[in-house]
Protein backbone atom coordinates (compact mmCIF):
# COMPACT_ATOMS: atom_id res chain seq x y z
CA UNK A 1 0.00 0.00 0.00
CA UNK A 2 2.82 2.45 0.77
CA UNK A 3 3.99 2.06 -2.76
CA UNK A 4 1.00 2.84 -4.12
CA UNK A 5 0.59 6.02 -1.90
CA UNK A 6 3.98 6.97 -2.80
CA UNK A 7 3.10 6.86 -6.32
CA UNK A 8 0.14 9.36 -6.15
CA UNK A 9 2.29 11.62 -4.36
CA UNK A 10 4.04 11.70 -7.08
CA UNK A 11 2.05 11.81 -9.76
CA UNK A 12 -0.08 14.94 -8.06
CA UNK A 13 3.81 16.45 -7.78
CA UNK A 14 3.94 16.13 -11.40
CA UNK A 15 0.55 17.17 -12.28
CA UNK A 16 1.81 20.78 -10.06
CA UNK A 17 4.82 21.31 -12.01
CA UNK A 18 2.98 20.69 -15.66
CA UNK A 19 -0.05 22.88 -14.70
CA UNK A 20 2.61 25.52 -12.87
CA UNK A 21 4.40 25.09 -16.29
CA UNK A 22 1.12 25.23 -18.52
CA UNK A 23 0.30 28.70 -16.77
CA UNK A 24 3.73 30.14 -17.15
CA UNK A 25 2.85 29.07 -20.80
CA UNK A 26 -0.56 30.61 -20.92
CA UNK A 27 0.39 33.89 -19.03
CA UNK A 28 3.72 34.19 -21.56
CA UNK A 29 1.48 33.49 -25.21
CA UNK A 30 -1.06 36.17 -23.90
CA UNK A 31 1.97 38.94 -23.33
CA UNK A 32 3.60 37.95 -26.07
CA UNK A 33 -0.11 38.31 -28.33
CA UNK A 34 -0.47 41.63 -26.59
CA UNK A 35 2.89 43.14 -28.20
CA UNK A 36 2.13 41.57 -31.42
CA UNK A 37 -1.36 43.86 -31.21
CA UNK A 38 1.09 46.65 -30.07
CA UNK A 39 3.44 45.86 -33.22
CA UNK A 40 0.72 45.85 -35.71
CA UNK A 41 -1.15 48.74 -34.49
CA UNK A 42 1.85 50.93 -34.72
CA UNK A 43 2.30 50.13 -37.72
CA UNK A 44 -0.96 50.58 -38.86
CA UNK A 45 -0.77 53.78 -37.36
CA UNK A 46 2.44 54.72 -39.51
CA UNK A 47 1.24 53.89 -42.74
CA UNK A 48 -1.85 55.76 -42.15
CA UNK A 49 0.37 59.06 -40.93
CA UNK A 50 2.28 58.16 -44.15
CA UNK A 51 -0.64 58.76 -46.54
CA UNK A 52 -1.97 61.73 -44.46
CA UNK A 53 1.26 63.41 -45.22
CA UNK A 54 1.99 62.42 -48.61
CA UNK A 55 -1.62 64.10 -49.36
CA UNK A 56 -0.97 66.65 -48.09
CA UNK A 57 2.31 67.07 -49.89
CA UNK A 58 0.66 66.27 -53.10
CA UNK A 59 -2.07 68.69 -52.65
CA UNK A 60 0.43 71.57 -51.85
CA UNK A 61 2.53 70.29 -55.24
CA UNK A 62 -0.16 69.97 -57.58
CA UNK A 63 -1.44 73.69 -55.87
CA UNK A 64 1.54 75.49 -56.72
CA UNK A 65 1.81 73.66 -60.06
CA UNK A 66 -1.77 74.95 -60.82
CA UNK A 67 -0.46 78.42 -59.50
CA UNK A 68 1.72 78.38 -63.05
CA UNK A 69 5.07 77.60 -61.52
CA UNK A 70 6.66 74.39 -63.13
CA UNK A 71 8.32 71.38 -61.02
CA UNK A 72 12.07 72.84 -61.05
CA UNK A 73 10.50 75.88 -59.16
CA UNK A 74 8.47 73.81 -56.74
CA UNK A 75 11.75 72.05 -56.15
CA UNK A 76 13.39 75.49 -55.72
CA UNK A 77 11.04 77.14 -53.43
CA UNK A 78 11.86 73.81 -51.21
CA UNK A 79 15.22 74.35 -51.15
CA UNK A 80 16.08 71.80 -52.88
CA UNK A 81 14.99 69.18 -50.53
CA UNK A 82 12.64 67.58 -52.58
CA UNK A 83 14.01 65.26 -55.47
CA UNK A 84 12.16 66.30 -58.81
CA UNK A 85 11.68 62.53 -59.04
CA UNK A 86 9.67 62.78 -55.92
CA UNK A 87 7.67 65.81 -57.00
CA UNK A 88 7.10 64.82 -60.48
CA UNK A 89 5.06 60.96 -57.96
CA UNK A 90 3.37 63.64 -55.23
CA UNK A 91 2.47 65.95 -58.82
CA UNK A 92 0.10 62.65 -60.31
CA UNK A 93 -1.08 61.32 -57.36
CA UNK A 94 -4.69 61.76 -56.72
CA UNK A 95 -6.11 63.58 -54.37
CA UNK A 96 -9.18 64.46 -52.77
CA UNK A 97 -9.61 68.15 -52.46
CA UNK A 98 -9.31 69.67 -49.21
Amino acid sequence: MAKQTTKQVARRRVQEVLAARHKERVEQERRQAALAVTVLTALAEREEAIATAEATAARAVQALLKEGLQLGDVGELCGRGVAEKELQRLAKLPVAEG
